[in-house]
């Protein structure tokens, strides 16, 4: 069965005492003391009960939390992340001290209805990550050969019923198209090394104590690695969609600040490295076509002369594309204060959401589906609540007129990094560090260019 961290009973008493002294080491830090053979341990129930993100037994010395950011109760979004995210270290820590992980060896690809040796692997990995449930007699002939009848393997081996639904919980823990398929995509998520996972959690643990410790009764969460923005309330997700992030050379920040304004047909100033680079070489006659124009200090409109040029590039004049169709940031600019220039908008590229990886920006957030989310955040607002409906909505989005309206009540926002996390199934989520930053230990977190794209 599952259970609160994920593991499975029978993968061996070593596994779980391993577990066990694990968690009362940790339990023991946070009290200042070193673990003894007196410190209380979880026992096997308490392991194997069902983890739900929104009912956690705390461990033993779990009341309060500290770190070097300070101290908080595991009751609140906050500390239950960390909680389960503390076991889930403990469990990828014990798996890689462990015997029993060994990777999927390459061969055909693997589909419901065959039968194949390989079958009987899969299923150990699938057992270990917690995706397979071991209630039955099945489990031992995954783990162990000895004294096993020619049908006790024949069933080991078969790709039942049973094996596809964890592949695709295992598919979607990963962020891959759950289809129940072990291609080479999903096999190298299941090869990935127990040690591997362990750092990885590592990394995001360390992001987490970093993390503001209120995170807003509602609050915005654009997890990068994931390509996605999601709205919660309370500790359920109200609103989810897609969203494009900075390329690597372009990479998105960590950001904590809200969302203060919604901006309707906004117009862009360019950075002077996109205006430099990228659109000032396609000439004054394209650029004038596609709504651009230059303007001073003082926000007049020059023209595109040699010397006002040479401005552009020292900053005393600025390459700015009206607000309307065809401009790059859209209909919809959700501003989110910040030093790095950074925000939420629409975009002309609709095609990139299709995609699976949807680093493409120079920084900012593209938003999927920008009007949807403008009624949501703007439900609320003013003496009549709702009147932001789709109708007005698209009313302040005709033509090329640029208003704009200031929240009543900013939203907390929380652009974040998070590449291993646990949802509010309780399940552990991995997702492709396309950043490299946890294996870089954060070393820089450097800002996006001032962009918009």
């Amino acid at each position: 069965m599952g259970n609160r961290l994920g593991i499975q009973l029978n993968l061996g008493a070593a596994v779980v005492l391993s577990l066990s002294l694990e968690s009362a080491a940790l339990d023991a830090a946070t009290q200042g003391e070193t673990p003894s053979s007196d410190t209380a341990s979880p026992t096997p129930q308490q392991i194997t009960s069902k983890r739900s993100s929104t009912d956690i037994t705390p461990l033993p010395g779990d009341s309060v939390f500290t770190t070097v950011t300070g101290s908080y109760s595991p009751f609140t979004p906050y500390g239950r992340q960390y909680a389960l995210m503390r076991e889930e270290l403990a469990r990828y820590r014990a798996l890689s001290e462990g015997e029993h992980w060994q990777p999927l060896p390459e061969g055909q690809t693997l589909a419901p209805g065959v039968r194949d040796p390989r079958v009987r692997i899969l299923r150990s990995l699938l057992m270990q990550y917690g995706d397979l449930a071991t209630a039955n007699d099945m489990a031992s002939a995954e783990l162990q050969d000895d004294d096993k009848t020619d049908s006790d393997h024949s069933a080991a081996e078969r790709f039942d019923s049973e094996v596809r639904i964890a592949v695709e919980r295992f598919q979607r823990r990963h962020g891959l198209r759950a289809d129940g398929i072990v291609d080479s995509a999903t096999r190298a998520h299941l090869n990935t090394p127990p040690a591997k996972r362990l750092a990885t959690l590592q990394a995001n643990l360390d992001r987490w104590q970093k993390m503001p410790k209120d995170l807003g009764p509602r609050h915005i969460v654009v997890n990068i690695p994931d390509y996605t923005l999601r709205l919660i309330e309370g500790d359920q997700e109200q609103y989810r969609m897609r969203v494009v992030v900075g390329k690597s050379k372009h990479p998105t920040p960590q950001i904590s600040t809200r969302l203060t304004r919604v901006v309707f047909n906004p117009t862009w100033t360019v950075p002077i490295n996109i205006a430099v680079r990228e659109l000032l070489p396609k000439g004054s006659a394209h650029l004038t076509a596609g709504g651009y124009r230059l303007v001073n200090n003082r926000g007049k409109s020059v023209p595109f002369s040699g010397r006002n040029l040479r401005a552009l590039r020292l900053g005393s004049v600025a390459l700015q594309q009206r607000g309307g169709e065809g401009n790059a940031l859209g209909r919809f600019k959700f501003v989110i204060p910040n030093q790095q220039a950074i925000f939420l908008h629409d975009t002309q590229r609709k095609e990139l959401f299709s995609r699976s990886k949807r680093a493409y920006s120079h920084g900012c957030i593209r938003l999927e589906k920008p009007q949807e989310f403008a009624q949501i955040v703007l439900a609320d607002q003013g003496k009549r609540p709702g009147k932001w409906n789709a109708e007005r909505l698209s009313r302040y989005t005709t033509g090329t007129r640029t208003r704009a309206v200031a929240l009543d009540q900013p939203i907390p926002v929380h652009i974040v990094y998070w590449t291993a996390w646990v949802d509010e199934e309780g399940l552990l989520n991995f997702r492709p560090d396309i950043y490299g930053r946890d294996s870089a230990g954060e070393a820089t977190d450097s800002a996006a260019d001032d962009s918009a794209q």
